[in-house]
């Protein structure tokens, strides 16, 4: 019988985010991409990994994961990395250890799991949805702000499952569909909610009593924002670019 003491640990959640080398055939890139779907699915059957998902925009990669009583760490997921991306500067704390992935700071949830059995449950997901946005410079401090306040209130609905991390002036967001709708408050309160694209995290149910919500919108949430270029992304009165995932469990 299998031990499933594996599913009363913890589990982290990380996005990362990487750089494609140039000239990189796409014969190349799909073989790359199979060999992290592999290594994906050894890794969940060994019970380090949950769920992952890779997508791609151009010459950036994005990884959602999650691990299992620790990060999950995407040098796990392939051992040919460093031929097909990019190297990024060292930290200042380990300047001579240069860098295929880094690591995005998330700073956006609507649920924290307390164990991997807690977190699976009911979770059918038929959509993983990964999207980047642009965040103006001159506005990262006022949106930051809001957005920390929504955070500590806790009231805003959204994908239980919803993450949304940034690394210089790069939003990635994952979530799920059909979405499982909670807030940081009210775990209890869970239910589902279809409708592939619709906005999560500004309607219905709580919100409306959100004094932290009225704030945000009070700031034109718009001009936090900086437009992609001329068929680079989103129609003009989009913010999020939703990503083709290559590869995931």
């Amino acid at each position: 019988m299998e031990d499933k003491k594996w599913m009363e640990q913890s589990v982290i959640r990380a996005s990362y985010r990487a750089v494609l080398k140039k000239g990189i055939d796409e014969e190349r890139l799909e073989r790359f991409f199979a060999e992290c779907q592999s290594e994906m699915k050894l890794a969940n059957r060994a019970h380090s990994l949950l769920t992952a998902s890779l997508y791609r925009y151009g010459r950036f990669l994005f990884l959602y994961t999650e691990g299992v009583g620790k990060r999950f760490e995407p040098e796990d997921i392939s051992d040919n990395m460093s031929s097909v991306l990019e190297y990024w500067p060292g930290v200042i704390e380990k300047a001579e250890n240069d860098r295929i992935w880094v690591y995005m700071q998330p700073y956006y949830y609507h649920a924290v799991p307390a164990s991997v059995e807690e977190w699976m449950q009911g979770r059918h997901p038929e959509l993983r949805r990964g999207r980047i946005a642009l965040l103006a410079h001159d506005k990262w401090e006022e949106y930051m702000a809001h957005h920390f306040a929504l955070m500590k209130e806790g009231l805003i609905e959204g994908d239980r499952y919803h993450l949304i991390s940034v690394h210089e002036n790069v939003l990635f967001s994952y979530f799920e569909e059909p979405k499982t709708i909670t807030n940081l408050l009210n775990r209890a309160g869970l239910r589902q909610e279809s409708g592939m694209g619709s906005r999560s995290d500004t309607r219905g149910g709580t919100d409306m009593q959100s004094d932290a919500l009225k704030d945000w919108l009070r700031t034109d949430p718009e001009s936090h924002f900086v437009r992609f270029a001329a068929g680079q992304g989103p129609e003009p009165d989009q913010n999020f670019v939703f990503l083709p995932c290559c590869a995931g469990i």
